[in-house]
């Protein structure tokens, strides 16, 4: 950097630096004192105030009285703590549109994971922040950017780290918002000794002590040039590059695309200015980090952040009169402490000034005795002697009577008691949510118990949700600008199973399923069967889509993992006919040796994946079969249908012969009923014959016919027709 640029950034770091410490300093003093109360001791005594404190040891004459310290305030903190440390903190990514989908959310989310894990953030930032959060009123993460540990590569990933002091962050007074995600500059300010300084910053030994112009609250110049400390600033500022989006026309479809202009060439933007297309302004955020130490700039240069990578965890912050406050659980336990602290003391100091049960004797009873009876309180002797008759008078004398021993004061206790009651309120933890043993008796109760306390103190849970999603944030909009070339990454499960995927900037979608060199996916697949088949993995594209982060504050895995046992065991003690079924998911969630074995043996075989492609080619296969044997079924009753039509159509053409046949005998019949009984006879017996020859008996004898008149009855057919007598007659011949 130019001497100038130096020289302007040390001026805005100075001004920064004194508009912030001077809106802090009353939280920055109280802090320190929260911290050193929660850590008080019988050695230190910091919960005492110096004055009753310095009366009460004797400094001041007087023997000394008295000055216990019974530490509850740390039992109620790490309540708190704790339950955050049970806690399974981190981030859900959700697909929000623009191209978007829930499998490269997930991946994204596997990668976020991924970066926690690898700078165990669990253990170490996030439960720092926490406790800063609880103890101190505030708490932070700094995420940097490093070269991949452990490999020879000019690659880059992220890594959370933890801020040990909360107060060694000064950042702009200026925010509005409560996860103070719109402050537009933060720096952390470290002390470091000479010789780590030049370890970790080789070429700057002209830099000696502390900076001249840049000082801390109870900040000794003359002291730290002597300890030979060097003061070193971290410093990030947050600037706006103006830019115009253009609404730019597609010449082939008419299309519109936005584009910006500094990603135009200048040819373009005069066609969009002649075409008078639609424009607005915008501006894109990016982050400067500078590195200070003494009046000195050492490094500097842009980074992937669009905001301050410094997220805060807060715990109670207020604004009166001008004046930033913030305070943790500590703050309202100070007092009460005191009460108890000092009740204690008192219970203890009043049960030492008494003495010892004394002895209400008779001195004649004990004459001769006198030196048994006096050690009497501080030995164990097997008896003690003493005369029962006046020698002088032989009067019966009263044997010596043990008085009542000393007892403290009922008031003191109750002072300890109503001390320990006002730390329950204030905390909002009573004695059922710190583990002793309630009026509650079901699961229910308890339970419900249990919320109250994580009512009263879920503003804490709550603001470090609101910290996760900022942090989720900052690494979604800084994950496409550091894998900006294809490569392999890790993504680790919510069970903790890691695997691999790529990101490839270059991709056309946002995820797709890269198949290995010779295996091509079958045609209309899904993404989940093409990841079953062997040796495919899922490409994603983080340029391509919007992403949004929710926190996830919620029970850790292995709670939520016991839990799902347990529900899955109460529906197989109901149907244990289903355990077939998801007899793998049962032994999946157990937590003892040997299940995810049992797990693996009862797992369907068709998760194998080749198994799986086979089945899924025999499904189909059935489904054609099917298409075939509907289709001969078909034609099968087609063709029984056109049989029947024809054997419908065959009877009924011999139906129609044979009533021609049966009118025609009818009409004969009319017609011999006409003749008379003389002209009929021959007609008959030529009848017979014919009738014998068919029946195979043509010489049989004809019987004689004699034909009687016929009775003549009504016919249909009109008479004196060609067939008819005058007198027609219908009906059967009786022969």
């Amino acid at each position: 950097m130019a001497i100038q640029e130096t020289d302007d950034v040390i001026r805005e770091v100075q001004e920064r630096f004194e508009a912030c410490r001077d809106f802090e300093a009353q939280w920055r003093k109280r802090a320190l004192e929260d911290l050193r109360f929660f850590h008080a001791d019988a050695y230190n005594h910091a919960q005492w105030d110096d004055a009753v404190y310095q009366v009460r040891n004797g400094t001041f004459g007087g023997s000394p009285r008295p000055c216990l310290t019974i530490n509850k305030t740390q039992q109620h903190v790490f309540h708190i703590e704790n339950d955050a440390r049970q806690s399974q903190m981190g981030m859900k990514i959700n697909a929000t549109g623009f191209g978007a989908t829930e499998k490269a959310a997930d991946v994204l989310e596997g990668i976020v994971r991924h970066i926690e894990y690898q700078s165990n953030a669990q253990q170490n930032a996030y439960n720092c922040a926490i406790q800063g959060q609880v103890r101190q009123g505030m708490g932070w993460v700094h995420v940097v950017t490093d070269y991949v540990r452990g490999q020879d590569s000019f690659d880059q990933d992220f890594f959370i780290k933890s801020v040990p002091d909360p107060r060694s962050v000064y950042s702009d007074p200026n925010t509005q918002e409560p996860d103070h995600s719109d402050m537009q500059w933060a720096m952390i300010v470290e002390e470091m000794p000479r010789a780590e300084f030049d370890r970790l910053y080789p070429g700057h030994q002209d830099i000696r002590g502390a900076p001249l112009s840049l000082v801390t609250e109870n900040d000794d110049r003359t002291d730290a040039v002597e300890r030979d400390i060097v003061r070193v600033f971290r410093y990030y500022r947050r600037n706006e590059e103006k830019d115009t989006l253009w609404a730019v026309p597609n010449p082939q479809t008419g299309a519109i695309q936005p584009m910006r202009q500094s990603e135009m060439p200048e040819e373009m933007v005069e066609v969009c200015r002649a075409l008078k297309a639609q424009s607005r302004p915008i501006t894109r955020p990016h982050v400067e980090f500078f590195l200070i130490a003494g009046d000195e700039v050492i490094s500097s240069g842009p980074t992937v952040f669009r905001h301050i990578p410094l997220v805060p965890f807060v715990g109670i912050e207020s604004v009166i009169d001008g004046r930033l406050d913030r305070c943790g659980l500590v703050r309202a336990l100070i007092d009460p402490q005191r009460m108890f602290n000092y009740s204690a003391s008192a219970f203890v100091e009043s049960i030492a000034i008494q003495t010892k049960s004394p002895w209400l004797v008779d001195e004649r009873s004990i004459e001769g005795y006198e030196n048994q009876w006096a050690s009497a309180n501080v030995s164990n002797q097997a008896y003690l002697p003493y005369r029962s008759i006046d020698p002088d008078d032989s009067t019966p004398l009263q044997a010596p009577q043990r008085l009542d021993p000393p007892t403290g004061s009922s008031g003191h206790m109750q002072a300890m008691q109503n001390a320990d009651l006002q730390m329950q309120m204030v905390t909002g933890q009573y004695q059922a949510e710190m583990g002793a043993p309630g009026n509650e008796r079901s699961g229910k109760a308890i339970n419900e118990r249990q919320r109250q306390s994580d009512t009263a103190n879920y503003h804490y849970t709550d603001n470090q949700g609101m910290a996760l999603r900022l942090l989720g944030r900052i690494l979604i909009d800084a994950i496409p600008l550091v894998y900006d070339t294809a490569r392999a990454v890790q993504v680790l499960g919510e069970d903790g199973e890691q695997t691999s995927a790529i990101v490839d900037p270059g991709a056309p979608q946002a995820a797709q399923v890269v198949q290995p060199p010779g295996q091509q996916a079958p045609q209309g697949s899904t993404i989940e069967q093409q990841m079953a088949m062997q040796g495919a993995i899922l490409a994603i594209n983080p340029t391509i889509g919007r992403y949004d982060v929710e926190a996830d504050v919620g029970p850790a895995f292995a709670t939520r993992r016991q839990d799902t046992f347990n529900a899955l065991m109460q529906v197989l003690q109901a149907n244990p006919a289903i355990m077939a079924q998801i007899g793998d998911l049962f032994f999946k969630a157990a937590d003892f040796p040997l299940a995810d074995e049992i797990a693996d043996r009862l797992k369907p075989a068709q998760e194998d994946p080749r198994l799986g492609q086979a089945q899924q080619m025999i499904q189909q296969l059935q489904a054609q079969v099917g298409q075939l044997n509907q289709q001969v079924k078909d034609k099968q009753q087609d063709l029984a249908l056109r049989a029947d039509k024809q054997r419908h159509e065959a009877v009924i053409d011999l139906m129609d012969a044979d009533t021609k046949k049966r009118e025609q005998q009818t009409d004969e019949m009319a017609a011999i009923g006409s003749i008379s009984p003389e002209s009929l006879k021959p007609v008959l017996e030529n009848l017979i014959r014919t009738i014998l020859a068919e029946q195979g008996t043509p010489h049989a004898p004809v019987p004689e016919v004699n034909p009687q008149p016929l009775e003549r009855l009504p016919s249909t057919n009109p008479p004196g027709g060609d067939i008819h007598a005058p007198n027609p007659v219908t009906g059967a011949v009786d022969v």
